[in-house]
Parts: structure tokens; sequence; C-alpha cells
């Protein structure tokens, strides 16, 4: 019965956002938060801080919730200079997406993940083209072993704003071993969602994003802006991860020097 009214709100969501005013609220309008949305977040940090995972429950699974949880793990939100407020109502956009998304595939499977669509994504990188005309934000989970890594896209022009009709190539791999490769994506809305096979381990892993031009035609000799301009991104293991291996290297070169001082012979003539 739960699975059952979570596929309904699930509904109630993808077709909410297909008709924006429907879904209009002082909160929330066409497609993200308002001033009194950020304000909204601000307010319930503390409660969020208390409550975990329990945040939810307590605001019925909201939208509102949802984007605020994913907003407080945002690069903006402990950003301070005096255009915060905008951006982070644009980043808001960027997480509605994606709960859109989110909501569109849980009404096809059935399979319903109560957790918010941007708090499973820890890593965030951002990268500029050369020529400075575009932004790629990289929001995704950590390599994890026998796990697929989700990564979501956000092309921004230069007013940080969400781009539309990128066309890109991404190329990712691990330990010289290609995980996932495609020449040519289309993101309209400038959002793009992937997901590559399991990993094999938890090295560090290598995004290579590739700008193939801006445009909707088929024909690429018509696409404008930067085309061929690549950026690097590397997306490393949890925090928590890197620091039990320092802790251990750590542990252990105290443990050999201490070895070490007990067998080495101290010559105390000074003559």
């Amino acid at each position: 019965m739960n699975n059952i009214c979570l596929l309904i709100l699930s509904l109630i969501l993808v077709v909410g956002f297909a008709n924006q005013e429907i879904f209009a609220s002082p909160f929330f309008s066409n497609g993200h938060f308002t001033e009194n949305g950020i304000e909204w977040c601000q307010e319930n940090l503390p409660l969020y801080e208390i409550l975990g995972d329990k945040f939810f429950e307590h605001h019925k699974h909201s939208l509102e919730s949802r984007v605020c949880a994913s907003l407080y793990q945002d690069y903006f939100w402990t950003y301070d200079g005096p255009d915060r407020v905008e951006k982070l109502i644009e980043r808001s956009r960027h997480y509605s997406q994606l709960e859109i998304l989110e909501s569109y595939q849980e009404s096809e499977t059935g399979i319903i993940d109560t957790m918010p669509a941007g708090n499973k994504d820890r890593t965030l990188l951002r990268g500029t083209t050369e020529s400075g005309d575009i932004t790629i934000q990289v929001i995704s989970s950590s390599p994890i072993v026998n796990q697929s890594m989700e990564i979501n896209l956000s092309f921004l022009d230069k007013n940080n704003k969400l781009m539309s009709n990128v066309n890109y190539g991404i190329k990712i791999k691990q330990l010289d071993q290609e995980i996932f490769d495609s020449k040519n994506i289309f993101s309209e809305k400038g959002l793009s969602s992937l997901i590559t096979r399991p990993l094999n381990s938890e090295d560090p892993v290598g995004v290579e994003i590739t700008i193939n031009g801006i445009g909707t035609s088929e024909d690429p000799e018509e696409w404008t802006g930067p085309r061929g301009e690549m950026i690097l991104f590397t997306v490393i293991p949890e925090f928590e991860t890197i620091a039990m291996m320092v802790l251990a290297t750590t542990i252990l070169a105290v443990i050999i020097i201490q070895k070490a001082k007990k067998t080495i012979p101290f010559n105390l003539n000074y003559n």
C-alpha cells in the first residue's frame, strides 16, 4: 500500500511539473524556488540537522523538503557572495529537474526511492571551457566497488544559467579501463544524468567531457559556440575512505619509527 501511495505521489509530481502553474506555491514557481523558498530552506536547516532522514517524513516527502536537502549539500549553500540567493534559486531549478527525472522513472518502474534525487550525490566539480562560454558542473556519487556511478551534469552560461541544446561527448575511465563512452549526447535543457556500469574498484574515476556545439539541427555544421573543447574531471572516493587510508599509513609509520628507535644504538660519547 505504501508503494502504491508513493507511486501516485510520483505521478502527481510528473503531471504537476508538466503544468507548472498547477504546482505553483509561495515557495516554488516556474520550475524553481522563489526567494521565499530559499528562506524556508534556511529556516528548516536546524530541523534537518536534528531529524536527518526523518526530515522528509516530517514534511510528507514534499518537493520543497527534497530540494532543500539537495541545496544543503550544494557548493552555493555556503557561498557568501551578494548574489547567493539568485544562485541558489538557479540551483533549485537543477535539483527540481532531477526530481522530475526520478519521479518519471519511478512512475515507469514502480520502484520508489523516497530520498531526494540530488542528495545521493556528494562530489561536486566545476570546470570552464577555454573560451569561458560554458561552465560544466558535475555532481557525482563516489566510486564504490561493485556499484554503478551516477553522474549528473549541468551546462551553465556566463550568467550561471542553464544552457539549452548542448551537444557533448563524454568518456569515463577508471585505472585506464573505459567504463562509459558516448561520442554525442544531446541535452535540451542543459541537464544530463548518466549511470555507468558497476566499478571494479574504489580508485579515482576520470571524466572527460567534450563540447561538440550548441544547436538542435541534425547538421553539426550549423551548431554554434565552443566546438571540440575538452574539460577533464577526477572523481575521488569518499573522504572517509581516504581518511582511513591516511590514518592506517600514519599508524604504520609510527610503529616503524618506534621499532627503529629501539634497535638504533645511541653513542653518547661527546669526545
